[in-house]
Formats: structure tokens, sequence, C-alpha cells
């Protein structure tokens, strides 16, 4: 299995236990901090001899009847006249000090002495044990059995994502409502999930298949301490739960990923996450609880997530990622092998721990692997992949299916973009000048940028028909694997890996598509410098792992006017960069590192994202000559290829 964490070899426990017939035993000498979570059969001596007590992690000691049978052990129990001077208060077994479980264990195993002289012989120590063993194996194989949730799952019939509308969003967003996935109704909140509690958290947990039925959530804390404000699309917090019976694969601390509230800040995010970016929570919720043991590399692990198509609302929980840094990088400190770095943030490549290029390169490497975990086979059959995940918006054989329109502009009304286009203009060349080159300022850069993206709007329909034409450069991949969506380490040699997350959106596309949304946030120099290798990379992982020889002409191609549509979203989201940081607070902003630009947001990056990715996209026309690009694709492929005519200046300018 390869989700989880990195795993370095664990030394040998130091305690001694014993381990007649394969009964778990623990020694009664276990420090005191070993009973917080003790559980199973203990060695107490009481008055020189052994006695064997059975303990649960909840309930605590269990002390014989006369019938032979088994109760808990709570202090009305005991005769007053063995009551001894202290007494403990009356509280639950899991609320007690260890120095007060220690007591009640002896007090417990006493009783049981006592009462095994008369009591039926079946309840005999060796009784206890054979009963015991039993019992112990039994959690065994239904532990051995969670290795398999994800092949239930798939054994499931398909659920399919049947969209949510604006309006339902706005009505339902405050309704409590049943889950696709589950058939439980969820918390959102965090507040809510408090509300709903371990019984709730059992239930969900048990339903996913990531807990034993014999066991149990029998506590709960959102931990308040720890502020998350990383990401643009959703809510997320940490809390930490206590099981009735622990074990080293069961994590005790937990990540929780919900949907943005409905407030002034977050609502159009809201919208864009609920509405506007079809199905994409409801994508990553099904990539965990389906592909978690398929995934080519490391995935933090999945306790349970549901979504409603209803609401919108959806709760997203999996193992919590130990970052070292989480108050922020500490300057100076070296790591232990893995030690896993950061979390590092969307747009400050700065704050790596080593060079870019050798970040995107490990990204490159496993987004190739994911991609070709599909073409051969280890990701599911393609039938199961079309109905599990994203897919293209149509069959490279239905050019209508795109949308392609030959004696229009695909892309919209030109005049509406134009319109667009011109806003984003004054932006970059007047308002926040400051912070892009200073050639976006001349005449001649604005008619070259207006030209391009106008031309583009026309063709926006044909290029994503080409960028799907063929299968080759289609496969799963994530659909933006920045530094931010993955987590580093390094191991004992340096060796730097990475583990993926936030599998939004998840399913197949076109591959150089998806390679400039892995380096649309990072610093221009690193594309500048390394563009060509890291498709090189992604190229030669893809085709030794398992898929298809690319021509990385063709990806670098593909990735280039990505950008440009890329960048035409950009230009989409000038109005929200001016609401967030109005034109007159420019006016005293003196550089990119400014932190009214540079900082979260109301919570969120979505500020410095798109300034970054507007600065890439404005140097992908001047410095790597994207416009060029766009104006060989047109020739090569829709006019040669196609035999189709270019579309004239009326068309594309309106």
């Amino acid at each position: 299995m390869n989700f989880g964490l990195p795993k370095r070899r664990q030394p040998a426990s130091r305690a001694t236990l014993q381990n007649p017939g394969r009964a778990v035993l623990e020694d009664f000498s276990v420090p005191d901090a070993g009973w917080e979570t003790l559980a199973g059969l203990v060695k107490v001596v009481v008055q020189g001899q052994q006695e064997l007590l059975e303990v649960d992690a909840e309930f605590g000691p269990k002390v014989l009847q006369p019938d032979g049978g088994t109760t808990f052990f709570e202090f009305h129990n005991i005769n007053a006249a063995q009551r001894s001077e202290v007494e403990l208060p009356q509280k639950r077994w899991k609320d007690y000090t260890s120095s007060e479980k220690k007591v009640m264990a002896h007090l417990a195993a006493k009783k049981n002495q006592q009462m095994r002289s008369w009591v039926a012989p079946q309840a005999g120590q060796l009784d206890l044990i054979a009963q015991r063993q039993a019992a112990v194996e039994a959690e065994e194989r239904e532990v051995a059995r969670l290795a398999d949730r994800c092949k239930v799952e798939r054994a499931r019939p398909p659920i399919f994502w049947p969209g949510v509308s604006m309006e339902a969003v706005m009505g339902n967003h405050q309704k409590l409502c049943v889950g696709l996935f589950y058939a439980i109704e969820f918390p959102w909140t965090a507040q809510m999930l408090e509300d709903f509690g371990p019984s709730w958290l059992t239930d969900a947990f048990h339903r996913a298949g990531s807990l034993e039925k014999s066991n149990r959530v029998i506590s709960m804390r959102i931990d308040k301490s720890v502020k998350i404000t990383a990401g643009n699309n959703a809510g997320k917090f940490v809390f930490d739960v206590r099981y009735a019976k622990d074990r080293s694969s069961l994590h005790t601390k937990l990540f929780a990923k919900v949907p943005f509230p409905m407030t002034h800040e977050t609502k159009q995010d809201r919208i864009s996450s609920s509405v506007l970016k079809w199905g994409m929570d409801f994508f990553e919720i099904n990539t965990y609880r389906l592909a978690e043991t398929t995934l080519p590399m490391k995935t933090p692990k999945f306790y349970f997530g549901d979504i409603s198509p209803e609401s919108s609302n959806y709760i997203l929980i999996t193992e919590r990622v130990p970052f070292v840094d989480m108050d922020g990088r500490k300057k100076g400190c070296e790591l232990k092998p893995f030690e896993i770095e950061g979390p590092y943030d969307k747009c400050k490549d700065w704050e790596l721990r080593g060079s870019a290029k050798e970040y995107y390169t490990i990204i490159m490497q496993a987004s190739a692997k994911i991609a070709a975990a599909d073409k051969s086979g280890d990701m599911g059959t393609q039938e199961f992949l079309g109905v599990s995940f994203a897919k293209p918006a149509g069959s490279p054989d239905r050019p209508e299916q795109w949308g392609v329109n030959p004696s229009a502009a695909s892309g919209g009304a030109p005049q509406a973009t134009q319109s667009k286009l011109k806003a984003a203009v004054q932006f970059f060349s007047e308002t926040a000048a400051v912070v892009f080159p200073a050639y976006v300022k001349r005449k001649e850069f604005i008619d070259k940028f207006m030209s391009t993206m106008m031309t583009l709007s026309a063709y926006s329909a044909e290029i994503e028909w080409w960028k799907h034409q063929d299968s080759d450069f289609v496969a799963l991949a994530h659909a933006n694997l920045n530094v931010d969506n993955a987590y580093f380490w390094r191991d004992e040699e340096g060796q730097l890996d990475c583990g993926v997350l936030d599998w939004g959106g998840f399913g197949a596309g076109c591959l150089g598509h998806k390679i400039w949304w892995y380096l649309n946030c990072a610093e221009w120099d690193t594309i500048e410098q390394h563009l060509r290798h890291l498709i090189d990379i992604f190229v030669a992982t893809y085709r030794d792992c398992g898929g298809p020889a690319l021509d990385a002409d063709v990806v670098e191609r593909m990735v280039k006017i990505t950008c440009l549509s890329n960048l035409m979203f950009m230009v989409s989201a000038v109005p929200d960069c001016l609401r967030q940081c109005p034109a007159k607070e420019w006016a005293t902003i003196r550089d990119r590192h400014d932190p009214r630009i540079s900082e979260n947001i109301g919570g969120k990056s979505t500020l410095r994202t798109t300034l970054r990715v507007m600065d890439n996209g404005l140097r992908m026309i001047e410095e790597l000559q994207a416009d060029q690009t766009l104006r060989d694709w047109i020739k090569e492929f829709w006019v040669e290829k196609n035999g189709r005519q270019p579309k004239s200046d009326d068309i594309i300018f309106g």
C-alpha cells in the first residue's frame, strides 16, 4: 500500500512482554504513562501471586461475577469493609490518570483473585487467555481486511456527480443533508464536527472501512492552536482523536477539509469551487475513496469523506501530514531524514529548502508516474476510470462536442473579450506596473498582447479539441500539482522525495496542459531556465513507467498554448484583484513582496497567485515567444492538417 507518510525502520520496543499462546500480555511494571492507552491482558501481582486482568481501553478492567461471567469494574463492586482510605473520584475509566488506573487495576485484580476460589472452573486464567487469544485473532483478521478498503469500494456500483446549481448552493448551504457515498448526515464545519462528536466519527470511519468494527473513537478535540490559511478552494482544520484500541496504523492526529462559508470574504471562492469548478470536491473525495492504494506515490490516509449534491457541502478527513514548520520556517534548522518539510505556500518558492529545479523535477516524476499507471492499467480498467474520475469534455472525433466553430470566435463574443483585455492592460501597465517587467508598458508589447489573446479566444474550443486528439497525450493527472499540493522529505542519503495531496478535480486530461498547471505558480527564472528539462523529465518518466513515448516538442507547444489560456483566466480575475487591493493602495506599493499583495488576503492566496501567474504568462509571450507558438499551431494544425481557412480578422476582432 502506498498511502500515508514516509516510513523509517522503527526500533524494537524496550518493554518486557510475555506472550503465552499469542495472547497479548502487558507487564504491570509498565511506566505510568503506558496506562493511558493500555488494553488487553495485564499481569498484576496480588499478595505474591500473578493475576491476569483484562482491560478495555475505554471502560477499564473486567471483574468476575458469581455466575462466571464478567462485568466492568466500578467502585460499587467493592464491599464497603474492603475499601481503602483512599477513594478515587467517581468518573469514567478513560478520564482517570495513569496512577489512578494503576490503583483501580490492582483493586480489580484483587477482587478477581478472591472470586476465583469459588467461581465455576471455566473462569480460570487459562480460559481467559484462550478467550483473549481468540478475540485478538479475530481483531487481527478484521484489521487485515481494512487493507482491502479500496477494493471493497471499487466493487460498489459507480457513484456519479449530478452537479449542483447556483440556486441550490445559495439556498441549501446551511442544510443538513445525507452524503452521496455513505448515506449519513455529516458535519461541514469544525464546530459541527465537535458537536457530532466521537460517536459520529466512529460510525463514519466504520462505514468508510477505515476503522475496524471492534474499535471506536472515544474522544476528539479540535486543535484551535493550528490555523491553516493555505489554498483558495476550501476551509481546513486539524483535530486529535483517541481510539478504544490503539495500533500503529491508526492516526490520532487528523486533518479535515470543508467548504468555505458563505461570508463576504469567501463567498465567491465557495461558488467557484462548488459550481464553476464542476465536481472538483466530489472527485477529490472519490480519488481517496477509490485510488488511495493504487496511486504510485504516498498520499495521506483516507478516513472519511462525503458530499451532498443538494447543498454542495462536504467533509474530507485524512491523516494529518506532520509538517515541521507549521508556524513558519525554522531558519537554520536542519531536518532529520524523513521529517516533512513545510508546509510550502503557493507562489512562495523562495521558501523551498533546496533548488526549485530539484523540487519541480520530483513533481514532474510524480505526475508522470500517475499518467503511466493509467496507461499500464495499474490504476484500473479504462471503463472503471472513465466512470470514477473527471474526463475530457468530448470525443476526439467529435469536434462539435468541444464547441469547434470555423466561422466564429469559439471563446466568446470578441467585444466582451476585448473589453476584459483592455482592463487587464490598464492593470498590468499602469495600476500594478511595479510588479511586472518594464516592457509591458510599451505599445509594441501591448499590441502583441491584444492580438495574441484575441486570437487565442477565437480558437479557444479548437485548441482544447487539438490538445485531446492523440490519446497518448491524454491520461490521469493531478489538476494543479504546485509545491503546496505536495509534501517533501529527504532520506538518509539526502535524496528528495514527495507525497501528493489535494486531489480536487482529479481525472484524465491533456498532459501538456497539466504540466503548465504544475509550473504556473513557479518563479519565472525556474520556467525560463528549466522548462525543457522539466518537460524531458516528464516524458522520460512517463515512458519508463509504462506510458507511451511522447514527442517533447509537441508537449512544449501544448504547455505554451495552455499558458496563454491560463493567462486569459487571470485577465478575467483583474476585477477581483482590485477588490482585494484597490487601485489607491497600489500607488504606495513598491515591489511584489509588499505584504498587501504577497500575504494571504482573507485567508486565501488568490491575489498573490493571480499576480504570479499573470507575470509568467506575459513573460511567456515576450521572452519565450508563445505568440509565435500560437501562430505556428494555427498554420500547422488548423490550416494544413485540417484543411481549414484561418479565421479572419472580422471573426477574431469582431
